[in-house]
């Protein structure tokens, strides 16, 4: 059985692009993104469309649970482009073509960006467990 996770982008925006996530059970929270910069890797968000979703060890969300979750979702299949990790973050330049989901969207230092990313991914990660089948289906505004 698949299961799909939704990511709805609100705007392209030169400093950011933000969103919402929805988990088929009606849960949602808000995420923050790279520009658009034609999917540059590190330098841009990735390209809107349908992508695996697969547990993975990783660094950067061990770095930012701080040591409460060693393994995250990875976003796979696209193209050009490796180790798109959901892990916490607050703003753009935290990330590197990444997605950080967060419980609101506000501003931070000028850019778009989401609060309390920690206690979102926390959610996302309890909601989503370790369960195979999991997508990821990404549309623009």
């Amino acid at each position: 059985m698949t299961n799909t996770i939704r990511l709805s982008r609100t705007q392209y925006a030169d400093n950011g692009t933000p969103g919402v996530l929805s988990l088929p059970d009606g849960w949602a929270c808000f995420t923050i993104e790279l520009p658009w910069r034609n999917n540059r890797p590190n330098l841009s968000c990735i390209p809107e469309g349908e992508y695996d979703l697969r547990m993975r060890p990783s660094g950067v969300v061990k770095h930012a649970t701080h040591g409460d979750y060693t393994a995250g979702w990875e976003v796979t299949g696209v193209p050009g482009r490796t180790y798109i990790m959901l892990h916490p973050a607050n703003y753009p330049p935290e990330l590197e073509g990444c997605i950080a989901p967060g419980m609101s969207a506000i501003t931070m230092k000028g850019y778009p960006a989401v609060g309390q990313s920690l206690k979102a991914f926390e959610r996302l990660m309890v909601k989503t467990g370790s369960d195979i089948g999991w997508k990821i289906h990404i549309t623009g505004p």
